[in-house]
């Protein structure tokens, strides 16, 4: 037999949480509260329970959002990159998948000929630091450049004045 589902919120509480757009914790609140109830939760368990919830659905459609605001052409992971067909020292690689050097506010080139990874390198790059919770994406090179315009740089804000590009 299955589980009756659980009583909706009153209505005074549906109309709060809907008015403060807190979704999730709207979503999952009846179901917690019984859950509270039955295993006898302290009031501030169930409140941290709620918040909790709330903040990891947001902190996802935050990442899906810049994740598509990023305009990447291609998904790609630094998972996916060949360090072993690639003239990238395994040092240099830690350091730039470590994204250090967007703390340290240090912008980055890549320059090389077709077909050695500069894009998949931005691109994951951009991807691994949208997923720390910073922004990145892609736009045309300086008009100065004297190379092609499919260039693809990672944009991560986090205070770098001027941003990296990868010419192809």
């Amino acid at each position: 037999m299955a589980a009756n589902p659980p009583a909706p919120l009153p209505a005074d509480l549906e109309h709060g949480l809907r008015r403060l757009k807190l979704a999730s914790m709207r979503r999952v609140a009846p179901e917690l509260l019984i859950t509270a109830k039955t295993q006898r939760w302290t009031p501030e368990d169930l409140l941290r329970s709620l918040v909790q919830t709330e903040i990891e659905a947001r902190d996802a459609s935050n990442t899906r959002l810049c994740g598509k605001q990023a305009c990447f052409p291609t998904r790609k992971t630094i998972a996916e990159f060949d360090l072993a067909a690639s003239s990238v020292s395994a040092a240099t690689w830690a350091y730039l998948t470590s994204l250090e050097w967007i703390d340290a506010k240090e912008n980055l080139t890549l320059i090389g000929p077709a077909g050695t990874g500069k894009s998949h390198t931005l691109i994951a790059l951009g991807h691994a630091a949208i997923h720390t919770g910073l922004r990145a994406g892609t736009s045309p090179p300086p008009s100065s450049s004297r190379t092609s315009t499919a260039a693809w740089p990672t944009t991560a804000s986090a205070g770098s004045s001027k941003p990296s590009y990868a010419t192809t």
